[in-house]
C-alpha cells in the first residue's frame, strides 16, 4: 500500500545511484530531509569503477577530477576525505603524429598561443601559417550563437589545428565528434576565447598569460586531483553517510517507476514528495514517457558515445618513455583504434610493482565504433598492434582487462542549451519532477556532483 504519511513527512525520491544521485541524496539528508535512493544495479557509484591488480586499486572509469573546480574537493572535505586528496605525479602529455610524440604547446583546450604554433613540431609550417593568418575565409562567427567546435576551429585556425590539437584533446574528454560538438555546451573554454577581442590565437595567449600570473611557481596547483586509495572511497563514504543518517532508504536492484499521485508522486508504489532522476537521458526518457511523452522525445535527441577502457600491464622497460609523461593522445585521422594512452604507473608510481608498466588505454568515439564488433581478445590484439606502431617496440601484455562502457558519454550537439531550456519549460508543468545528470550539466566528476547537489537544492526550494 502507498505510504499515507503527510506530504511534509514524505521522502524525496532520488533515482540513480551514480555520483550525481549520491550527491543529491547527501545534500538532502544534510538538510534534514528523508530520502529514498533507488539504484537499478547492485552497487553504487556508476562509472566510478575499480579493479584490483595484485592488491593495488586501478580505476576502470575516471581516475581523477579537475582541481580548478571545487565541487568534489568540497564534498571530500565534508566527508572527512580532504586529507586524502592527491595528484598524479606525471603531468606531461604528448600527441602522436608522423611517428613521433610531440609535446603539447601551451594551449587553451587545444588552441595554442601564437608563438607556440611551430615550436612543438606538431603543426606543420603550412598549418601554422594558415592558423596565424586568422579566419581562413575572412569571416567571423556570431559569438552570441552556438556553433560546432569544428566549425569554429576550421574557420579560425584551419583543419590541421583541429585535427591534431583540439580534436585529440576533446576526443579524450567526451569521445565525440568536434564537427557536431557544441562550443557553448561542450567546450565552454573555447566559447570564452571566441568572445574575447582579436584573433583566437591571441585570445589563447592572453588567457594563458593571465593564468600564469595567478600561479605560484614555487608551488603550482595540480590540474587534477584524486583520492588516495581510489575514487571508490568517495562513493563508500557517501553511502556510509547516507546509511548512518537514518533518513535514507537505499534500494538496489530496482528500476524506478514513477506516477503522479495527487499533489506528489508514486515511486515504486511509495508516496514521495518529489522525484530527482539522475540517470542517463535515454533511461530518463523511458522513465517519464508514460507521463510526459514530449519530454521523453526531447531526451531521446541526446546522443551517447560508447567506449572501452582497457587495462594492460607490460614487462618492465617495454616502452622506454620519460616517466614525466602521463599519457599520449592519438588523433582520429590516423585510423588507430586507440584514442588515448594513460601511463597509470607514471601517474601513480605505487602501481609500478617490480618495475611493471601499467597502462589504461581508451578506445572508441562517436565516429568510430569498430571496436564494438571485436571480442575482448581481438580488441587487445588490436591495441597491442597500435601500441607497437606508436612506440616502435613489440608490445605484448602480461595482463589485460577490458571494461566496455556502452552509451556512456552524452554528446552535446550544437544548440544543446536550447534543448535544455525547452526541457525546463516543459518541466514547469510537472512540479516536483527534477531531471539532471551528465547529459544536462556536463561531463566530469565535479560537474556531476554539482548537478546532483543543485537538483537537490531546487527540490528543497520547491518544497518550501
Amino acid at each position: 500500500m502507498p505510504d499515507t504519511a503527510p506530504l511534509s513527512d514524505q521522502p524525496i525520491a532520488v533515482i540513480g545511484g551514480g555520483i550525481t544521485g549520491l550527491s543529491a541524496a547527501f545534500e538532502l539528508i544534510e538538510s534534514g530531509r528523508r530520502v529514498m535512493l533507488v539504484e537499478a544495479s547492485s552497487t553504487f557509484g556508476g562509472k566510478i569503477a575499480e579493479t584490483s591488480l595484485d592488491g593495488s586499486v586501478v580505476p576502470t572509469g575516471p581516475d581523477a577530477f579537475l582541481a580548478r573546480r571545487h565541487e568534489v574537493t568540497e564534498l571530500a572535505g565534508e566527508l572527512e576525505l580532504g586529507e586524502s586528496l592527491n595528484s598524479p605525479v606525471a603531468r606531461s602529455a604528448r600527441i602522436y603524429r608522423n611517428g613521433s610524440l610531440h609535446p603539447l604547446p601551451p594551449n587553451v583546450l587545444g588552441v595554442p598561443a601564437t608563438s607556440a604554433l611551430e615550436s612543438s613540431g606538431l603543426i606543420s609550417a603550412k598549418g601554422a601559417a594558415i592558423a596565424a593568418r586568422g579566419p581562413v575565409d575572412g569571416s567571423t562567427g556570431d559569438v552570441h550563437r552556438d556553433e560546432s567546435v569544428g566549425a569554429l576551429i576550421r574557420r579560425e585556425l584551419g583543419d590541421e589545428v583541429l585535427e591534431f590539437l583540439v580534436d585529440p584533446l576533446l576526443g579524450g574528454i567526451n569521445a565525440g565528434d568536434t564537427d557536431r560538438l557544441s562550443v557553448m555546451s561542450g567546450a565552454p573554454q573555447l566559447d570564452a576565447l571566441r568572445k574575447r577581442p582579436g584573433r583566437l590565437l591571441d585570445a589563447a595567449a592572453a588567457t594563458i598569460s593571465e593564468a600564469a600570473r595567478t600561479v605560484d611557481s614555487t608551488n603550482p596547483t595540480p590540474v587534477f586531483h584524486s583520492i588516495e586509495g581510489g575514487l571508490g572511497r568517495l562513493v563508500d563514504a557517501l553511502v556510509e553517510r547516507l546509511e548512518a543518517s537514518g533518513r535514507c532508504e537505499l534500494v538496489t536492484n530496482t528500476s524506478g517507476v514513477i506516477h503522479p499521485s495527487g499533489s506528489g508522486w508514486l515511486v515504486n508504489d511509495t508516496s514521495v514528495d518529489q522525484v530527482i532522476a539522475t540517470v542517463p537521458a535515454f533511461v530518463t526518457s523511458r522513465l517519464v514517457e508514460p507521463i510526459a511523452p514530449v519530454v521523453a522525445r526531447l531526451l531521446d535527441t541526446i546522443d551517447y558515445s560508447s567506449v572501452a577502457l582497457v587495462l594492460l600491464t607490460l614487462a618492465p622497460d617495454t616502452i622506454n618513455l620519460d616517466p614525466e609523461i602521463s599519457g599520449v593522445l592519438v588523433p582520429r585521422t590516423l585510423g588507430h583504434h586507440v584514442t588515448a594512452i594513460s601511463f597509470a604507473s607514471h601517474k601513480w608510481p605505487s602501481l609500478a610493482i617490480g618495475g611493471r608498466q601499467v597502462l589504461r588505454v581508451s578506445v572508441g568515439r562517436r565516429t568510430d565504433e569498430r571496436w564494438c564488433e571485436l571480442t575482448n581478445a581481438e580488441l587487445i590484439a588490436a591495441i597491442e598492434h597500435d601500441l607497437s606502431e606508436i612506440f616502435d617496440v613489440d608490445v605484448h601484455a602480461t595482463h589485460s582487462e577490458v571494461t566496455r562502457w556502452i552509451r556512456a558519454l552524452p554528446q552535446y550537439d550544437v544548440d544543446h542549451r536550447l534543448r535544455i531550456r525547452e526541457l525546463d519549460q516543459l518541466l514547469d508543468d510537472l512540479p516536483g519532477l527534477h531531471l539532471t545528470g551528465a547529459w544536462r550539466e556536463g561531463l566530469g566528476l565535479p560537474a556531476c556532483v554539482g548537478a546532483g547537489r543543485s537538483a537537490a537544492r531546487r527540490s528543497l526550494d520547491a518544497g518550501t
